[in-house]
């Protein structure tokens, strides 16, 4: 294979790759994918998707080596294909909030809208765990909680946080967390426990940024 040849097919492969993840609806279902795996019928009850539309952008993601899947009886469930993927991921979303000004004044936007703006960093979280004095919530819906959680976290569904207000303290700083900085459950929560009197802010990443951290302490 000569130079120009090889050099052709690389940047084509990896071209591909790039073209799998150009799209707004793939990287959703990678962020639903982040919190651990789903079924079809998962991802379309989480996104706007058809049933179809869902399985044709994961089959794109599947050809690419982005995820992977199994069946079990009549239903198909995928998941990230490996921790470096999402480490990946990670970065890229970092990096763009960072890098593209219109992404961070929409970011910022919608905490200010929802009195978030004022959120936590991981580092400012594992202090405030060690000293005892937060109340960390997942409100994820209870079945990504059940996969896996930022430990220390107890699991109240956005859905249901409005029925669980008389068992917080307002004396406690709660921290609200969920799928990641583009994920507006918490925002949400923070919203609708301010506006209750609750001292509370968001958690600026979520559970996949959490599990990464500690994949790279080990």
């Amino acid at each position: 294979m000569q130079g120009r040849e090889f050099k052709d097919a690389m940047y084509d492969g990896l071209a591909k790759l790039m073209k799998a993840l150009a799209n707004p609806a793939r990287l959703e279902i990678i962020e639903m994918l982040a919190q651990g795996e789903k079924s079809v019928e998962g991802i379309v009850q989480a996104t706007s998707l058809t049933f179809a539309n869902a399985s044709q952008h994961l089959q794109v993601l599947k050809n690419n080596n982005i995820v992977k899947s199994r069946k079990e009886k009549q239903y198909v469930f995928y998941s990230i294909i490996n921790d470096e993927f999402l480490s990946l991921y990670q970065h890229v979303i970092k990096y763009a909030v960072q890098e593209i000004a219109e992404l961070e004044k929409t970011l910022n936007r919608q905490r200010e809208d929802n009195k978030a703006s004022n959120s936590v960093s991981l580092d400012e979280l594992e202090t405030m765990i060690h000293n005892k004095n937060v109340l960390l919530m997942d409100v994820r819906p209870s079945a990504e909680f059940e996969f896996d959680h930022i430990s220390g976290a107890i699991s109240v569904p956005m859905k249901e946080l409005l029925c669980c207000l008389k068992d917080f303290s307002k004396e406690q700083e709660i921290i609200a967390y969920c799928r990641g900085p583009f994920c507006v459950l918490a925002d949400e929560a923070v919203r609708v426990l301010s506006e209750k009197g609750f001292k509370v802010r968001r958690l600026d990443e979520g559970y996949p940024e959490w599990k990464i951290r500690q994949l790279e302490k080990n």
